[in-house]
């Protein structure tokens, strides 16, 4: 994710389900008088995880915010796409589930 999306990262407070959502929405959280959509980013990747996620990173696109549940966040690097793969980052492949395009610099 582009880090000029991300907005904040925060704890991840209290989430309310959403009856009918699919199994990666986590439901919904109020910031700061927002109702703001949560998804379980590690399952919407197919990713495993050991416990509950509790940090949520807050994000925003094209004037949509959204919140992605997330047990952690590492590191941040900007990437110039596609040169990403040929960097010499050894451990990029056992890392990064998803990538996700933003704009060249």
């Amino acid at each position: 994710m582009p880090v000029e999306n991300v907005l904040e990262v925060a704890d991840l407070g209290q989430v309310r389900a959403v009856p009918g959502a699919r199994p990666e929405v986590l439901g919904v959280r109020n910031r700061r008088g927002q109702i703001l959509p949560v998804v379980d980013l590690a399952r919407l990747l197919g990713i495993a995880r050991p416990g509950p996620p509790s940090r949520l990173l807050v994000a925003e696109a094209r004037g949509c915010q959204a919140g992605f549940a997330i047990d952690e966040v590492s590191w941040v690097a900007s990437a110039i796409w596609p040169s990403w793969r040929s960097s010499g980052v050894a451990t990029a492949d056992a890392m990064v589930s998803g990538l996700a395009p933003g704009s060249e610099a």
